[in-house]
């Protein structure tokens, strides 16, 4: 059946050529708009003010000491002047010792190389093979049998000038003002060349000083081995007597506020330099709280369509997001900010807090936790389970890092259980070689059962072999739980501590293998508490890390982070066991 089909369509037909008549949006009906203003309670009153004046006063001071290690009754003596603007607290805690430990071979070429061309750029190019005889790399400067240490001893061998050498011998010859003045007597350099050779040592000084952040040898350090984590404390003076922040479980990675815990004991001592407390006195006009996404609190105002709170999927146990939909939708313009500038890493304390409202009502605001209820809000508030008064409700503005590069890791350890053979492994996964690159031990592991001495022994007619114990990779390593040290044996109290894992030879001998890296080897024996390796595991990484800190200044240091492992593991150890005799 035929069929005729139309369309309609609805658009403006303007009268004039003046825009600005569409652009007003008129409506007929502007009561309506007004009603259901008032219908939702945009219109209604409140007998309260709008507060348009705040006084805040504030004490506040900077941390000035640092203890690496748990701080006892010698923490004066062993605490260290710390200056946030020089370097950030990070590096300080997490450092550790690379040069002359044999896993710097790829630094120290590196240096060397740098010094050649400062050499160079002076117009001394004549002088550098003095230098090489003087300070060539030899084999044993660079130890190590993994694939990168073989490639780098095969090219900077008799090549490349000795930079670790080289720097101790300068730093012999600075003076008081941290230049040189006098060159070593070896290599003779001439009369003329001397003022060159000096300028090119002194580049070279100041860069081998910044080129990588690490402890003076002999320092403590706040790596704690048998807990796997790092524990230091910081101190401030403030006017009513010192505070010190205790980090007791830090695991490394990113160091805040919430690392910390408040108390007054024990004292870290004086600076040399004095960091008096201040008082901060702010007078402003609060401002309202906005952020992205935020609902209008004008009903027709038009919103942001990125951000949709009423579209929020929530059930009734979604006690999170409905706080959240509660306080965006209810309570999101009840907030106003009060700015008050900090010197980074500083701790402070709000002593008073009064509001004047548009009645000209003047508010002293106590503390949440004065309330009553014992509830106080404690948004980023300082713990302190064991201090006094006078250390709670303290904030402190951590020197932390905004951005960081990180390497691979150089050092890898997991920590897990093996509940079929009642034993805790570390396994070692990588390590770090004498050119500073991680170094693949499962990998080394493969090399040597490929190329490994069978023992060949003849059972004659026997069917049934009996075997101590199965074998496990070179890489494994044992825990097993001791009694406690310093805890009586009834007590239960027990540790983890690392056994040898044992090779026999070929020849009837047998050999200890250990560990290759640092991680296993921090203490003889090593110690584990026994609930630091949980069901879950426990991995620890060495690695590099960079930053760039407030000064401008690059930092570069190697660290240790700890982070929860994958789960249990097994070995496939087992003892006397029966085989059939396969000859």
């Amino acid at each position: 059946m035929p069929s005729i089909t139309t369309w309609q369509r609805l658009e403006p037909l303007p009268r004039t050529d003046d825009l600005r008549i569409g652009l007003r949006a008129e409506t007929a009906d502007p009561l309506w708009f007004l009603a259901r203003q008032r219908q939702f309670g945009e219109l209604r009153g409140e007998d309260a003010g709008s507060p348009v004046n705040a006084t805040l006063t504030a004490s506040s001071g900077r941390i000035s000491r640092l203890h690496l290690g748990a701080p006892g009754s010698g923490a004066a003596t062993d605490a260290l002047d710390h200056d946030d603007a020089a370097a950030p607290l990070e590096s300080l805690v997490e450092r550790e010792r690379i040069i002359g430990t044999g896993a710097d071979g790829g630094l120290v070429v590196s240096a060397g190389l740098h010094f050649v061309r400062l050499l160079r750029a002076q117009g001394v190019a004549q002088v550098i093979p003095d230098y090489l005889a003087a300070y060539a790399l030899t084999a044993a400067d660079l130890p190590g049998e993994d694939r990168d240490t073989a490639r780098l001893r095969r090219r900077a061998v008799g090549r490349v000038l000795d930079a670790r050498q080289l720097a101790a011998d300068l730093l012999g010859h600075r003076g008081g003002n941290a230049a040189l003045t006098s060159l070593p007597t070896t290599p003779p350099i001439a009369s003329a060349n001397q003022a060159k050779v000096m300028a090119a040592a002194n580049a070279f000084l100041a860069a081998w000083a910044t080129q990588l952040s690490e402890p003076a040898a002999g320092d403590p350090e706040a790596w704690v081995p048998n807990r796997l984590e790092h524990t230091f404390a910081v101190q401030a003076d403030l006017p009513d007597g010192r505070v010190m922040l205790r980090s007791e479980e830090y695991r490394g990675g990113r160091l805040d506020w919430h690392s910390f815990t408040a108390t007054d004991t024990p004292s870290l001592g004086d600076p040399t330099t004095p960091r008096p407390a201040d008082s901060v006195t702010r007078t402003v006009l609060p401002t309202p709280v906005y952020y992205g996404g935020m609902p209008a609190d004008r009903f027709w105002e038009m919103e942001d369509g990125t951000v949709r709170f009423g579209a929020l999927d929530t059930g009734r146990t979604d006690q999170a997001r409905l706080l959240l939909a509660e306080f965006a939708l209810t309570f999101g313009n009840d907030w106003f900010v009060v700015p008050i500038d900090l010197a980074v890493g500083s701790v402070c304390r709000v002593d008073g807090f009064a509001v004047t409202d548009s009645f000209g009502v003047v508010t002293d605001v106590k503390r949440s936790t004065t309330s009553g209820t014992g509830r106080g809000f404690r948004l980023f508030e300082l713990n302190a389970p064991a201090g006094p008064t006078r250390v709670k409700q303290l904030f402190f503005l951590a020197p932390a890092i905004a951005e960081l590069n990180e390497s691979p890791p150089t050092e890898e350890v997991a920590f897990f259980r093996d509940e079929m053979a009642n034993l805790v492994w570390g396994v070692e996964r990588t390590y770090q070689g004498g050119a500073g690159t991680p170094v693949d031990r499962y990998e080394e592991h493969q090399k040597r059962l490929a190329t490994r001495q069978q023992i060949d022994v003849d059972f004659g007619d026997a069917q049934l072999l009996y075997r101590l114990n199965s074998e496990v990779p070179d890489h494994w390593h044992p825990f097993v739980p001791v009694n406690a040290a310093g805890v009586a044996p009834t007590s239960g109290v027990i540790q983890l501590e690392r056994r040898p894992l044992v090779r026999v030879l070929p020849d009837g001998t047998s050999v200890a293998i250990p560990p290759k890296g640092r991680i296993l080897t921090a203490q003889s024996p090593l110690r584990l508490e026994e609930d630091e390796v949980a069901k879950d595991g426990t991995d620890v990484v060495r690695t590099f890390q960079l930053t760039r800190w407030s000064d401008g200044r690059y930092h570069l240091w190697s660290g240790r982070h700890r982070s929860t492992g994958a789960g249990e593991g097994s070995s496939g150890l087992r003892f006397d066991t029966v085989v059939t005799n396969a000859g």
